[in-house]
């Protein structure tokens, strides 16, 4: 039998490269020495917890074979950001195995449950994450524990806190527009909160290219000028405001997300798992915070585009606790980061 030959190939999906983390492989070939193969890359990123999936190819990366734990001397699970050294006993893994041309691939999947740290607003924040299994055709989601813009870690919403912490408030955007400022709300201010300046001035881009919240008192209540229904469509959707890999949830993810709390209502929403806090909305119309809203019900955008030229949210209303509506994309209103778990 030959001795592996083998070639590292840098060849990580493009949602773990980003999402997760990235591997910085070096040397760019290991050293093998009867079978035994040795190798370190480093692993950088966000998260505080990464689970490794290493496997082979034979046939150049047309296939691949993940490669058993029991034959990698080096940690596998929950390994922190830094240089990783491992060795594979590649002739325990594959024996009899045609083994040139080889290649190698090492996938990081960030440990939900751990925190992540990311960019917004230009700052580094850390978030902490929480996995929920909803099971059907939904399945585990890996969601942050806050709304994008309310303060980061080490600030934690579980104990003394309520729905009214304005800590836990965050950013208010309008449906489809990226994190370019417009969303910012300052919740320190004396009275209940300051807000970006406001234009009348409609964008004719998916890019407004200021920080201005574009206000539209006229049908169909949309920031931009000529509608565009697939912003926000996923990891790599246009204006994503979450980092890469995470995504503005869908219709169907955040009312699963509803469907899982005890009370169907603002005190069941804040008890669930996600702390969903009071942070309200910001009128299309005017630019204005909502006084009978901000404290009291909470609106959470998803990323599907609902009839009508409108885009679907999660809302708390009096009369019938919690639902998802849909309203004109002009308005100001919570965004939670989700991930699909791998």
């Amino acid at each position: 039998m030959k001795k592996p030959i083998l070639y590292l190939l840098f060849l990580l999906s493009t949602n773990f490269l980003s999402a997760q983390g990235t591997l910085t492989f070096s040397p760019s070939v290991p050293s093998v020495t009867n079978g035994l193969v040795d190798f370190t890359f480093d692993l950088v990123g966000g998260g505080a917890g990464y689970d490794l999936l290493v496997e082979a190819s034979f046939d150049n990366g047309t296939n691949w074979d993940v490669i058993p734990a029991a034959d990698i001397a080096g940690q596998l699970s929950n390994v922190a950001p830094g240089n990783i050294s491992f060795q594979w006993d590649a002739m325990a893994s594959f024996t009899g195995q045609v083994t040139n041309d080889a290649v190698l691939r090492v996938t990081a999947r960030h440990v939900c449950g751990t925190d992540f740290t990311f960019d917004y607003n230009g700052t580094q924040v850390t978030y902490g994450t929480v996995l929920i299994d909803y099971g059907g055709s939904v399945g585990e989601k890996c969601w942050m524990d806050r709304n994008l813009g309310a303060e980061p870690r080490p600030f934690d919403p579980v104990g003394t806190q309520t729905n009214t912490t304005t800590d836990l408030y965050g950013d208010l955007f309008q449906w489809g527009r990226g994190d370019d400022g417009h969303q910012v709300v300052d919740w320190t201010s004396s009275t209940t909160g300051d807000v970006t300046p406001t234009t009348t001035t409609l964008s004719t881009s998916d890019n407004p290219g200021h920080d201005y919240f574009i206000i539209n008192n006229t049908h169909p209540n949309d920031w931009r000028l000529t509608q565009n229904n697939d912003l926000w469509q996923g990891e790599a959707g246009v204006n994503n405001p979450c980092p890469n890999g995470w995504h503005v949830p869908t219709n169907q993810e955040l009312d699963a997300e509803r469907q899982s709390w005890d009370i169907n209502d603002a005190t069941g929403a804040f008890d669930s798992d996600l702390r969903w806090p009071a942070a309200g909305a910001r009128f299309d119309i005017n630019g204005n915070l909502s006084s009978a809203k901000v404290g009291i019900h909470f609106d959470v955008w998803s990323s599907s585009a609902g009839t009508g030229n409108t885009a679907l949210f999660l809302t708390m209303l009096s009369s019938s606790g919690a639902n998802m509506v849909q309203t004109g994309r002009a308005n100001g209103k919570s965004v939670r980061c989700i991930r699909t778990v791998e």
